[in-house]
This record gives structure tokens, sequence and C-alpha cells, in this order.
């Protein structure tokens, strides 16, 4: 009778994400700096623009920040994130299909 190991590799990722509190609702977004994260998903660009065309025209936001992930199926670059968090008082992340 032979005996055979068998290794079995847990998928799960090795690191803890970190829980963080929600940054709280702004009092309005006249003269704020608004992040639009596009996904590249088919159709997040229409939305993403037409929304930026609605905050700068009926709610008064100072700057719009445009930008893109690398591809929907990969995270975020911490790059962009950081430009996000530097730049920005709320970011919307816009997916769709």
């Amino acid at each position: 009778m032979t005996t055979a190991t068998i290794q079995i590799l847990d998928p799960r990722p090795e690191q803890k994400t970190e829980e963080r509190a929600s940054a709280g609702r702004l009092p309005g977004l006249a003269g704020k700096t608004i992040g639009l994260l596009e996904n590249r998903k088919y159709h997040s660009d229409n939305f993403l623009q037409e929304l930026q065309v609605i905050l700068e025209e009926k709610y008064a936001v100072e700057k719009v920040v445009y930008l893109r992930k690398f591809s929907f199926s990969s995270p975020c670059s911490d790059e962009t994130i950081e430009e996000l968090i530097e730049q920005c008082d709320a970011v919307v992340h816009g997916i769709a299909d």
C-alpha cells in the first residue's frame, strides 16, 4: 500500500483588507472637486461624461478630475488612487455594460 500526500492551497489572499470608516456626507457639491473614475466597461465613459456635465452645470462643481483604470478586471493603480485622494472631495467610480 502506497501513501501519498496532497497539498491543498488556500486561494484566499494572505493580506487582510484594511477597514476604514466612511468619509461622511458632503454638505453640498458647489465649489467642490469631484473625481470620476472610469473602469473602461462599455458605456461607462458615456455615463460619466454626462454626469460631468450635470455636476458642472446643475451643481456648480468647481472641478472634475476624470481618470480611467487600466482595465475593468484589474485593481486601480496606487498612483491613480493617490491622485484622486489628493485632488478630490468625493469620487464616483462608474461601471457600466
